[in-house]
């Protein structure tokens, strides 16, 4: 009788226990039914610097109603209908006495992407040796050249040998048709040659290909940069010649006035070749203007025109230099900016400088957007919980990411990294949180 009554006790406290739900449990991101919200990140390829990350954690909002780990997958799933409409995420990092806290607002749809960064977007090289490809490039007069494979998805590249002659391995995860490339120098490119439609796959050889560099780059292309006032001067003019979605090769603007690009003449197998003008004028360092990237397509014939856009300025807090940073009150700390028109993202990053244990914010949104206060942190997410009065250098960009493009264009599975006329500027200071 004793053994059944010490069994019946202990079934009752079993039971107890599976109905108490656990008090350090998160708030309820639910666990039943299909994901409302499904969030992709790759911050568990990012987080050199932090030391052995325990956790990574993805919030909505401040986090004190929804939140979820982010698994090693890169996936968070929520599970509730009260999660609707555009949603600020926050992904939370903790690390070896460091905390990397990136904040994204007015994230819009069911299942999103959000990144550590654009480069992360290219990913490593994966696929077998499709073909091995043989044979000589001419007219090049003793001297080594740069052969390069050329295709969407395809990769390999080699040095000819003084007679010209060459062996490259195309690498894909698929058959196909690739065009080889050759440069006679590819720190300073003064001629080009290419030969088009190769077939490749199932680790073939072809052999007996010939390449003449027969394309100098003797064509002048005339630039004009309007709006530089702001950035005071230019600091690099340079082309990017592409074959529809892939990169060739880069031509820097000869030195004088009026500025000129190098180019070869639109002939075969180069008349379906076009160039991306590239400006970079200013400098990081100045707060009031900072640095600008711009980019647009080449004319054919004629002047190409570009026109800067506005810099990107932070308003709160106000930015100094390292000889005489800023100072603000932390409490209440909001970040404000404005940016051209046309922008479609600004981000603005706070690094702590001043050693020991540190906590980093950064926070992505809309252009549109009329800023951002940092809260105050869920005490299960992180031990440090807010940003620390000190010294913090501060980092703030806009970009414009293409024509027909949008601030929802970042969340996509695969998004346009640069679009048509993309740009960005880029600028930093220093200064200091006070109590």
């Amino acid at each position: 009788m004793h053994r059944m009554l010490l069994l019946a006790v202990l079934l009752c406290v079993a039971c107890g226990d599976k109905t108490d739900p656990s008090p350090t449990n998160p708030p309820d991101a639910g666990t039943q039914g299909p994901a409302t919200l499904i969030v992709h990140s790759d911050w568990w390829d990012h987080t050199l610097g932090l030391g052995n990350v325990e956790r990574i954690t993805v919030l909505l909002g401040d986090g004190s109603r929804f939140r979820a780990p982010l698994g090693r997958d890169g996936i968070a799933r929520f599970r509730d209908a009260a999660i609707t409409g555009p949603q600020d995420i926050t992904v939370v990092m903790v690390g070896d006495g460091k905390v990397q806290v990136s904040t994204t607002l007015g994230v819009e749809g069911s299942e999103v992407w959000v990144r550590a960064g654009l480069g992360s977007l290219m990913g490593g090289f994966q696929g077998s040796r499709q073909a091995t490809l043989t044979g000589r490039v001419t007219n090049l007069s003793g001297r080594r050249a740069q052969v390069q494979v050329v295709g969407n998805g395809f990769a390999g590249v080699t040095n000819t040998a003084l007679d010209g002659t060459f062996s490259i391995d195309v690498w894909s995860e698929t058959a196909g048709q690739v065009s080889l490339l050759v440069i006679d120098n590819p720190q300073a490119v003064s001629a080009v040659g290419m030969l088009r439609d190769i077939a490749v796959g199932e680790g073939r050889t072809v052999s007996g290909l010939v390449i003449p560099l027969d394309h100098p780059l003797d064509q002048r292309l005339p630039v004009e940069v309007t709006n530089l006032q702001p950035y005071q001067s230019l600091t690099d003019v340079s082309a990017h010649f592409m074959l529809g979605s892939e990169y060739l090769f880069t031509s820097n603007a000869v030195s004088g006035t009026p500025t000129e690009i190098m180019a070869m003449a639109r002939t075969p197998p180069f008349d379906t070749v076009e160039a991306r003008l590239r400006v970079t004028a200013g400098s990081s360092e100045r707060t009031a203007s900072g640095r600008v990237l711009a980019s647009t397509w080449m004319a054919h014939e004629g002047v190409t025109s570009l026109a800067l856009p506005a810099p990107m300025t932070l308003t709160s807090p106000t930015p100094g230099t390292e000889a005489a940073p800023g100072t603000v009150p932390r409490s209440g700390l909001t970040l404000r900016w404005s940016a051209d028109p046309s922008a479609h993202t600004v981000t603005v990053r706070l690094s702590p400088m001043q050693g020991g244990p540190e906590l980093s914010w950064d926070v992505t949104a809309s252009a549109s957007a009329s800023g951002f206060t940092p809260f105050i942190l869920p005490a299960e997410v992180s031990p440090l919980r807010e940003l620390a009065a000190g010294r913090y250098f501060v980092r703030w960009s806009s970009r414009f990411l293409g024509t027909g493009l949008g601030y929802p264009e970042l969340f996509k599975e695969s998004p346009t990294l640069y679009g048509t006329n993309a740009w960005d500027t880029n600028a930093y200071g220093e200064v200091i949180l006070q109590d």
